[in-house]
């Protein structure tokens, strides 16, 4: 099972327009506030993954579902969630039209990812002890949702979350009578047993993964140095009683409902209808504090004795210990989406510790965050503690304009860019200018290397000259420059005076604003042009023309610009309108090349205006297939270098 490598998000939650992350199978710190769209990529890998065990596709990406997790301003047609793969070409697909993989797999590996990847969220957390004082603690409810749908049964043919929906589509018997079904029991017999062997996973005591049951990952992660051991517990057992006890656990079971009552002053059990009902599985938790003197208590209802820190960390273990820390690495992955808030940065810093000590070498780590001092920390202690991070993680900040039909947008968290968003809203609008003129020097890195080096090779001092340069370039491609064109008039009365303030300089909060949209809309373009050098300036490249049957025209045309090919909005790869300065001629008539001519007609001109004037010239017409008369100084068609 391989990594993933890229995630693309079309009119889902707050996408209105497609999105892609690539995570080059890496791991991912994500930063942005609430409402930015980094819960948006995690809720769209718990959807895509989840389609494995229970396909939602057509309910989220329908308009028209009550359900519909479409975003309500996307003009797309068909909305999709997507996610490549290392090392393959299958495109893992969600939308309206369920799950598809294009093209098509005998074998899915998503299947098996969905069965070793976690994803953790706040919601999670809360579920796990938001019940009253008067409550004991019943974790059945969160396996069904949140644990379950994500675990093979012991032989891996079904999720466990599969059998349970059998069990309580109804209860089956067999034929016209009202025997019950041997096979619907032993469907029960089966989850029962599946559950409880995920219990004991979680609770092992001996062994070889004692040390990763769930009372060991507590007390020697998370608990506080002064703080007692706790011995934490569930408790999955075949209690029989027809009344439940509140402080009992049952196993999935049917029968009919009783209740106490009271007659003559005696206690009875009444049966509750005449129907068998399918009674609900209990899963419990239970805790001992051990006492100064090895002895243990216990904790009958955690919530009301532990905060709320205590208790998220106790949730945490017992996820925790159902993870794989033995099996070798592959693609399977921890997705944590602002699971902390409820810990102080201290708390934080354990389980941070235990991710980065004992998780990250057999899992990648998604982690999600909206708090800015929490992501710091996190990306500080993965550059102290993990050795050639940089080709290992991503530490990435997504940003949302408040504009709704705007897409979310991500950038690199050590970018420029992000420092001045940061600033803008911190309202030092000063220093928000002078990072987003380096963000604009680091813009002017995405470009091909000859626009920041003057004609005799040496690197332009002046930020004003390479913008100039890269308008010129997309002005040779076809491209829009108005954008461009906003930042080079901001060069001269915004950005330039700020990286020197006086302090009469006026600043405009609208002025930033103009900045800040233009640089993320000029990235994207440049990144989809993808340019790419093909014969660098000076080089020489022919044009070949044929006079008559007998008689060809070879002329030699020195490049005053680079000759780039890119991408058009169409998605086809183009020649740029590179310029060059005809220098000399060959005639070759009937295959024998007499000897050069000096040839200085045309200097200046684009490619494509020297092959028309050389048309007019012999009297023929021009039909517009410049590229396929030239060739480079080794031969190649130009064509060919595409």
């Amino acid at each position: 099972m391989a990594a993933i490598t890229k995630i693309r998000i079309d009119g889902f939650k707050a996408f209105p327009e497609e999105f892609e992350l690539a995570l080059d199978g890496k791991n991912l710190l994500m930063y942005g506030e609430n409402g930015s769209g980094k819960s948006s990529i995690y809720y769209a890998l718990h959807a895509l993954l989840q389609s494995q065990y229970h396909d939602k596709g057509f309910i989220y990406f329908d308009k028209n579902n009550p359900e519909s997790l479409v975003n309500k301003y996307t003009t797309t047609a068909d909305p999709y969630i997507e996610v490549e793969l290392e090392g393959g070409v299958t495109k893992y697909h969600l939308s309206k039209d369920g799950y598809k993989e294009l093209p098509a797999q005998a074998i899915s590996p998503l299947r098996d990812m969905n069965a070793e990847c976690v994803f953790i969220n706040h919601k999670f957390l809360f579920n796990c002890f938001s019940f009253r004082n008067s409550q004991y603690i019943d974790l059945f409810p969160v396996f069904i949702k949140d644990i379950l749908p994500f675990t093979f049964t012991n032989d891996r043919s079904k999720y466990i979350s599969e059998l349970y929906d059998k069990v309580v589509a109804g209860i089956q018997r067999r034929g016209q009578s009202r025997k019950i079904d041997p096979g619907y029991d032993e469907l029960i017999e089966k989850f029962n047993q599946e559950v409880l062997r995920i219990i004991e996973k979680i609770n092992h005591k001996d062994g070889i993964n004692a040390s990763s049951s769930v009372s060991k990952i507590y007390n020697n992660h998370f608990r506080d140095s002064d703080d007692r051991e706790l011995s934490i517990e569930l408790n999955y057992e075949n209690n029989k009683d027809k009344i439940p006890q509140p402080n009992k656990s049952y196993w999935l079971r049917y029968g009919y409902r009783y209740q106490q009552t009271s007659v003559a002053h005696v206690i009875q059990e009444e049966r509750v209808g005449r129907v068998m009902e399918i009674l609900p599985p209990v899963i419990r938790l239970t805790m001992k504090e051990q006492n100064e003197d090895g002895t243990w208590i216990d904790m009958e209802k955690p919530q009301t004795q532990l905060n709320e820190a205590k208790l998220t960390a106790i949730i945490l273990s017992i996820r925790f210990s159902l993870l794989d820390l033995v099996a070798a690495p592959d693609g399977r992955f921890l997705a944590l989406d602002d699971m902390l808030i409820s810990l102080d940065m201290s708390n934080r810093s354990k389980v941070v510790d235990y991710l980065l000590g004992k998780v990250v070498n057999q899992y990648k780590i998604y982690l999600f965050t909206h708090d800015r001092a929490f992501f710091e920390l996190v990306k500080e202690v993965v550059k102290q503690k993990i050795k050639g991070y940089e080709s290992a993680w991503l530490f990435k900040e997504i940003y949302n304009d408040n504009f709704p039909t705007n897409n979310p947008i991500s950038y690199d968290s050590e970018d420029a860019y992000t420092r001045a968003i940061y600033h803008y809203k911190k309202f030092d609008y000063p220093a928000s200018a002078n990072y987003l003129r380096k963000s604009v020097e680091e813009l002017i890195q995405l470009f091909p290397k000859y626009i920041s080096r003057t004609d005799d090779g040496l690197s332009k001092e002046k930020l004003r000259g390479k913008i100039d340069a890269a308008k010129s370039l997309f002005e040779c491609m076809d491209g829009d420059t108005d954008d461009i064109q906003t930042i080079i008039l901001s060069l001269g009365t915004l950005l330039n005076p700020l990286s020197h303030r006086s302090i009469d300089t006026n600043i405009y909060r609208t002025e930033l604003d103009a900045i800040i949209k233009v640089i993320p809309k000029v990235k994207q373009h440049i990144l989809k042009l993808d340019i790419k050098e093909i014969i660098a300036v000076e080089n020489a490249v022919y044009l070949f023309l044929d006079e008559n049957d007998a008689t060809k025209c070879e002329i030699k045309i020195n490049l005053k610009t680079p000759l780039y090919s890119f991408v058009d909005f169409d998605g086809h790869r183009k020649l740029s309108k590179a310029k060059g300065d005809s220098i000399e001629s060959i005639t070759i008539n009937n295959g024998v090349r007499e000897a050069p001519q000096q040839f200085e007609y045309y200097k200046g001109k684009t490619l494509e205006e020297i092959c028309q004037l050389l048309y007019n010239r012999i009297g023929k017409e021009y039909t517009g297939n410049y590229i396929d008369f030239y060739k480079d100084q080794a031969g190649h068609d130009l064509n060919s270098l595409l």
